[in-house]
This record gives C-alpha cells, structure tokens and sequence, in this order.
C-alpha cells in the first residue's frame, strides 16, 4: 500500500485546492451531465457528485415507507432509473463546488485507503447489504471497482443471500493480492496511477504539496504529515457524506450520518437468517449473467489467455451466452474458444464460471 498518507487536515486542504483548480473560470448557470463530464477531470468524481443527487430520491423512498425495501428489488429498480436519470441531472452553479468538495475528498480516500473506506462504505451503519443492495452501491465505485465486483460475484457463486462484513473482511485483501499477481502491477503503483489521473499532477509533485501543506500546519500546530491513529479514526468516519463536510459548511446532527446507507435500519434479526437461505432460482442467477459480475482481475485473465485480447469478442461472448438456456447449450458454445491452444487452467476457470451460472449447487 502507498505510504506515507497525508494526515486529514492536510487532505482537506489538498482538496480544496483541487477544488478551486477545477472550477477556476469554470462558470456555468447549470451543471449539466455533459457539462460534469467535461469539466471534471475524473469518472469516480462523476460518480460521487451523481451519488450525492441521488440520495435526494432514495431517501425519500425509504422514509415514506410505502413500499417493500427488504429484498433490494425496489432500489435496484430505481437504480436503473436514476443512472438513465444521470443524463438530465442540473445542478445550479451555487452547490456545484460543495458537490464537488465531497466528490473528491472521498475519491482521495478510495485511493489512500480503499479496503478500509470500501468497507467503511458498505457497512458502516448495516451489518450486511443483500445482493442487489450490495451491487446498487457498487456501481458508484471506480476505483478500486474490482473488490465488490469480485466479493459479490463470489457471494453469487456460491448462493449466498447477503454480504457482511465477515465477508468483506474475509476476501478483500485476497483480492488486492489477486489482482498483484494477476496484472503484476503493485497495487502502490495503482495508487499512485490513480493520483496522478486524478490530480493531474505527478506522483512527486503530490508528495511536495502534502508536504508543503504538512509543513505549514506544524508551524501552528506541529502537525505531522503521517496520519496518526486518531485520525485514521477520523478518515473512516467521514466516508461518504459522514463528518468533513464541504469548505464552509456548518456541521449539524444529521451530517455525520451517511444519508443513503443510515436510510434505513435493518433488522438483526432478519439478516442474520438470511445468510444462508435458499440459494437464487436458475433464472434469478442467469439474469445476472453479467460481466460487470466477473472481478476485473479475472477479466483481464479471460480476455488475455482466451480470447487473445479481444475484448469485443469477450463482451459478444457473454451477451451470446446469456441468450442460452443450458449446460449443454453453454458447454457447445464453449468449445468456439475453449481449444487445447488455451492455458488449461484459465481455459477451466472460465468454463466453470460459466457453467456455474446453470447451476443450483
């Protein structure tokens, strides 16, 4: 993992400098998809301000308690509503900048600190999400999308009803590994790729501004450019709409509460039966036959090692393989790429992910 990480108050202070860069000159009466897209140098701060809109309506969903939440169906039915809504987002100039505060403090956390501020996000106030809760979340995720991508397609795999926090902490940093042996990229050098499309700026560039900031914090304060346990306590704390909030805001009761997953308090009781109920109907599981459901890492692998790097050949393949009805079907279509050419192991891997999707075991 990157290291040494700029302690919280220096990160603030990062980010509104970040904050001011990408506004400067930047004057508009309304904040239009394109114009977010355009204007703002990075998908996962997309995601994050859309994140921020979005709670508007999935809040009021829950608290007018006029429909039937538990199983994840109606969020995940508003979900595909409000990533089509996306395109008609209009966000006044006057918020935009506090919009934007949040999107990129907790972008920099993702990147700083992203098994920590991933589980941070997901179960901070729910001892579990059940699948299609667990997959609404994630797709707000960019960086780093590969850990509850890979998490839930294992809890897929293997019928499970919902994803806690054992779980989590279980299989994450397997992932990290995974993916460092499978791309044979560190994932500090993950990190700081990610830094520097965020940033704009370079790796040893960011480290001279941290330490620049440090530098006169310590001159007031002594403050130290390592966080310390305390605030590493803090970090956690304010992920995703909990406790920092924008330059100027005045903190209140309800902002250090996560204002979408606090939404609703589940009961213990109905989670903890629900672990291991009965596993997802053939038709249920076959209808989530979807790449975004493979981990990133294992992509990379079938893309790389059998379908020679074809991507388009890989997203055709699975779209193909969503319109078949068997194992018999799926084994036929297989063998068009499965040859003796391909790595045996890899070659195995992917045809009992596949066929796993036919499967009620």
């Amino acid at each position: 993992m990157l290291s040494p990480i700029p302690a919280l108050s220096t990160l603030e202070k990062y980010v509104r400098e970040l904050q001011q860069a990408w506004l400067t000159g930047k004057i508009y009466p309304l904040w239009d998809f394109k114009t977010i897209c355009d204007a703002l140098p990075s998908a996962q701060v997309h995601k994050l301000i859309f994140f921020q809109v979005d709670t508007h309506l999935i809040r009021a969903l829950y608290e007018a308690r006029l429909w039937d939440v538990q199983d994840g169906l109606v969020l995940e039915r508003l979900g595909e509503f409000l990533f089509q809504a996306h395109e008609k987002i209009a966000i006044p100039h006057t918020q935009i900048s506090n919009f934007l505060y949040q999107a990129l403090y907790q972008s920099l956390l993702l990147i700083l600190r992203p098994d920590d501020s991933l589980r941070n996000y997901f179960f901070q106030h729910r001892k579990a999400l059940n699948l299609q809760e667990f997959a609404f979340y994630a797709r707000y995720i960019v960086y780093f999308d590969f850990i509850p991508a890979a998490i839930l397609s294992y809890a897929q795999r293997q019928g499970l009803q919902v994803i806690d926090e054992a779980l989590w902490r279980e299989k994450a940093q397997r992932v990290l590994k995974a993916y460092e042996e499978e791309t044979q990229e560190p994932i500090a050098s993950y990190q700081r790729r990610l830094l520097e499309e965020l940033t704009r700026q370079r790796w040893a560039s960011i480290q001279e501004r941290w330490q620049a900031l440090s530098s006169a914090e310590e001159d007031v304060l002594g403050g130290s450019i390592i966080s310390s346990a305390d605030e590493d306590k803090e970090i956690l704390k304010n992920l995703f709409g909990t406790g920092s909030g924008a330059a100027g805001s005045t903190p209140t009761a309800s902002s250090h509460r996560n204002p979408l997953l606090s939404a609703v308090e589940y009961d213990p009781r109905s989670i903890l039966a629900a672990r291991f109920q009965e596993r997802p109907r053939r038709a249920d599981v076959l209808r989530r036959f979807e790449v975004n459901m493979i981990p990133a890492h294992k992509q990379f692998l079938f893309i790389q090692r059998i379908f020679e790097g074809d991507v388009d050949a890989f997203h055709q393949a699975i779209e193909e393989l969503n319109n078949l009805h068997s194992p018999a079907e799926a084994q036929a279509y297989l063998s068009r790429w499965l040859t003796n050419k391909t790595d045996p192991s890899v070659r195995e891997e992917f045809r009992q992910w596949v066929l796993s999707r036919f499967s009620d075991k």
